[in-house]
């Protein structure tokens, strides 16, 4: 969320000396946080500092302020003194010591030749605090096409601790090389892609590909602008890491509003992570819980360990806040230890020789990431590294090898082979279950879930034999595959001649058009499996479950439709299946053969269906 657009000098209507100007910026600028939490937890990470009361300076935004710094030639000055008021703020809010402040860089400072990092971390620690509370926001908004003078900055922020992340992610000049000449360890991505992302194919394909990308380069993504639930339910599936926005919380002025969990992101995370603790239990049984160093050891520190012997040929390095920031590889310092004075060189004091010199960026991923995001991960791995450093709430948990990965999605997909329809090869009930639970306790968007029974199967399949029948349930199954044609609607057969269909994003009026010409096309298709003489009459005479011969019409189906509203959350699976029961039931008396209901309604006093 950059504030530094520049704008013309004349846009100020009077012109003063620059300490008078730095004199009335001290007295009335004043920062408002708003807080960046985990997606997952809603867990506090970090606050972003956004500069206010800019029109007591006789300007109309942030940047007009940074503008007059500059033409005034105090710009260093200027930010110094609004990194204290920042500082002292978050200090005075009295929050986890690992609380991330993240403060915008005016690209200007990349022309000074001021120590402005190193009195910085002098600030830092007139509060108490270490370099590596502040992450210093570069924005794409702005040209960072001078990437030495830029690169020279981020190495004096390195060697002070500092964290960097680029901000308006997508939106401005340099985009995927600023990941290549800067490696950040954040990237934000810009509002423009989070609104309206739930509906908007395009922007999510973009996002989730930018997210791919961040993770794959071992950063983690903040998603900005996040103002309503869909939105934050799209960016958290699509794996970004961080959110900030309206949702979770407005920027304020005041320390005493900033919590440390933000209940709302729990609410929202709660209610999606019912599908994935299965998946989330295997990966937590195959990972390795690796020693890992602070990036402030001493290489003696890491001598001991390759002395002690390691099953795996790297070590995971974490910061002062138990965040991972890559892996130091055995065989960097295999290399030196064995040249000529290597080990003296190692153990120099004198020599920056600690492990951040020898950083290796990895794969990072959050334990709650789905298993497709952490396969993607390894595509194009480096093979010294083989695997993903997982984190849980933004910290170090442990070590994911490739061959421990790729075991959990053979066992996965052997859990779904096994749930597997052998006839139709859909989904069993397994599936059909887990998709009901998860999508039922969500409320983004709208979902219907289909339940479908053959009409007059058993005498059909007493007259014709087994075998036709099933010719008519695979014919029944692909005339269904044709009419999904969402990539996220779902079909599955729960068995025998019976039938779910699950449809998302998509209003009731045309669902019911939809299956009422599948329900159409299938009756008329499956007349072909019967003899003329009985497409004739419209009728086959056979025994029923009492054992009277009678009359059973022409195979068809029929469908109970369960339809649950956007802003619908239900978690009771048993009342589901209930009042999809009851609708069974309704759509075998109609004339239509098509019933339908919106959860909490009495099937019958359901208003009718627009096809009855």
């Amino acid at each position: 969320m950059t504030h530094h657009q520049p704008v013309h000098p004349a846009t100020f209507r009077f012109t003063i000396n620059p300490q008078q100007f730095l004199s009335n910026a001290a007295s009335v600028l004043d920062y408002a946080l708003q807080p960046i939490v985990d997606c997952h937890t809603g867990d506090l990470y970090g606050l972003e500092a956004l500069l206010r009361n800019v029109e007591q300076l006789d300007c109309t935004t942030p940047a007009q302020v940074f503008d007059k710094a500059y033409e005034l030639n105090c710009l260093v000055e200027l930010e110094l003194i609004l990194r204290r008021k920042a500082i002292a703020k978050v200090t005075h809010a009295r929050l986890p010591r690992t609380t991330r402040l993240f403060l915008n860089v005016d690209p200007r400072l990349f022309e000074t030749d001021s120590d402005l990092t190193a009195r910085t971390a002098a600030l830092l620690r007139e509060y108490g605090l270490s370099a590596a509370s502040i992450c210093l926001e570069l924005s794409e908004a702005r040209d960072l096409s001078s990437p030495e003078r830029i690169r020279t900055f981020i190495r004096e922020a390195r060697q002070q601790d500092f964290s960097i992340a680029i901000d308006d992610f997508g939106k401005g000049f340099s985009q995927l090389k600023s990941l290549y000449d800067f490696e950040p360890e954040i990237i934000k991505i810009d509002r423009f892609f989070v609104q309206s992302i739930h509906s908007d194919a395009r922007k999510r394909l973009l996002a989730s590909s930018m997210v791919e990308l961040a993770h794959v380069l071992g950063m983690r993504v903040v998603a900005e602008g996040v103002e309503t639930r869909a939105e934050f339910n799209t960016c958290r599936e699509i794996g970004c890491d961080l959110m900030q926005g309206y949702l979770i919380s407005h920027p304020t002025t005041r320390t005493d509003e900033i919590l440390d969990r933000y209940p709302q992101a729990i609410n929202i995370s709660a209610r999606t992570e019912a599908g994935s603790k299965g998946h989330e239990n295997l990966l937590k049984r195959e990972i390795k819980p690796l020693v890992a160093l602070r990036d402030t050891a001493r290489m003696d520190e890491v001598l001991a360990m390759l002395r002690a012997g390691r099953a795996y040929p790297f070590i995971p390095v974490i910061n002062e806040a138990d965040e991972p920031r890559g892996l130091i590889k055995e065989a960097d310092i295999k290399d030196l230890i064995y040249m000529p004075f290597g080990q003296d060189l190692l153990r120099n004091r004198a020599v920056d020789n600690r492990v951040k010199s020898f950083l290796h960026r990895c794969p990072i991923a959050d334990l709650h990431s789905k298993l497709d995001q952490l396969i993607g991960l390894i595509a194009n791995e480096d093979e010294q590294t083989g695997g993903v450093i997982i984190t849980r709430n933004g910290k170090y948990f442990g070590f994911l090898t490739t061959s421990s990965l790729l075991k959990i999605a053979n066992e996965i997909r052997m859990r779904e082979a096994e749930d597997q329809n052998p006839l139709t090869k859909l989904p069993g009930n397994g599936s059909i279950t887990a998709f009901v639970l998860e999508e039922a306790a969500r409320s983004d968007t709208e979902r219907c879930f289909c339940y479908i029974d053959f009409d007059h199967f058993k005498p059909f399949n007493d007259a014709y034999g087994f075998k036709t029948g099933d010719r008519a349930l695979l014919l029944f199954a692909d005339l269904a595959r044709r009419h999904l044609s969402g990539a996220e609607d779902f079909l599955g057969h729960i068995g025998g001649d019976d039938f779910f269909i699950g449809f998302k994003a998509r209003d009731l009026a045309s669902i019911e058009e939809r299956l009422q010409v599948l329900r159409t096309e299938f009756r008329h298709q499956a007349e072909s499996f019967y003899d003329p003489n009985h497409r004739e009459a419209g009728f086959i005479l056979s025994r029923d479950r009492a054992g009277v011969e009678r009359q059973f019409p022409l195979l068809s189906c029929s469908i109970a439709v369960l339809h649950l509203p956007r802003g619908l959350a239900v978690d009771d699976q048993d009342l589901l299946w209930r009042q999809i029961a009851l609708m069974k039931q309704r759509a075998k008396d109609d004339p239509a053969g098509l019933a339908t209901t919106t959860f909490g309604q009495s099937p019958a006093s359901t208003a009718p269906s627009r096809t009855d």
